[in-house]
């Protein structure tokens, strides 16, 4: 059957709350880097740990599969032809898609290649029956090819996929642009970046914060969210 991007949109809605009410099921994460959860976290728990503890352990799902399938420096070219062995082989219930950190490195004129492969990695991500969440990465100090700018347009490419396909996105480029902006910051607060543009461990929290949010699942009283990392622990100002 085919949907419209509204009809998408409404059925994932309407998904995603039977997911977190329901049998166990498969959740996996595909990305770079940030998602991995290498180095910069300084030995402590990333975004996609973070989302696991208050899934199984907070949340009593634990039988639930939490997959983490970032690999460290590739780019949603890399991942097309790995999408099987990354993602699709774990018969996912949930996919969760945070790309364009590294995608940057091919400037403005990447931007229509790089939307193109996110429309295949939602299309695949549905053909193996998955719900898919898009996320976009946080923003990036100047860096070599990579600019404030530069990864605001990337951004923007992740908010168009999910409206033109109906897929919900988790927005932490506009949420970590607030936050700066609420601290007079350029980028990001200081202590959320370990360097130009991978997230600390307070990074990490923060990113999980948002997707909890988005999914539904924030709670104050969580140990997991109402966590306090200490941000001057490897902080990049």
């Amino acid at each position: 059957m085919d949907f419209t991007a509204d009809e998408y949109a409404r059925r994932d809605a309407d998904r995603l709350r039977e997911v977190l009410a329901g049998p166990p099921v498969t959740w996996v994460f595909l990305g770079d880097s940030i998602t991995q959860g290498v180095h910069h976290t300084r030995g402590r728990r990333g975004y996609v740990e973070h989302f696991a503890e208050r899934v199984r352990g907070e949340l009593g799902r634990r039988s639930d599969a939490v997959i983490n399938s970032g690999v460290s420096a590739t780019t949603t070219e890399d991942l097309l032809p790995e999408f099987h062995w990354r993602a699709g082989r774990f018969a996912p219930d949930v996919v969760f898609v945070m790309f364009g950190t590294n995608d940057q490195t091919a400037g403005p004129d990447g931007i229509r290649g790089f939307r193109y492969r996110l429309d295949q990695i939602v299309q695949r991500s549905r053909d193996v029956g998955a719900m898919v969440v898009l996320q976009t990465p946080p923003p990036v100090e100047a860096d070599g090819d990579r600019t404030p700018e530069l990864a605001e347009s990337y951004a923007q490419a992740v908010r168009q996929v999910g409206d033109d396909l109906g897929v919900l996105v988790i927005d932490h480029a506009a949420a970590w642009r607030a936050a700066a902006e609420r601290d007079g910051a350029a980028t990001a607060p200081v202590g959320w970046l370990d360097d130009t543009f991978h997230p600390s461990a307070r990074g990490h929290h923060e990113l999980a914060l948002t997707l909890f949010d988005g999914l539904g699942i924030a709670d104050a009283s969580s140990e997991v969210c109402s966590l306090v990392i200490d941000d001057t622990v490897g902080a990049h100002a």
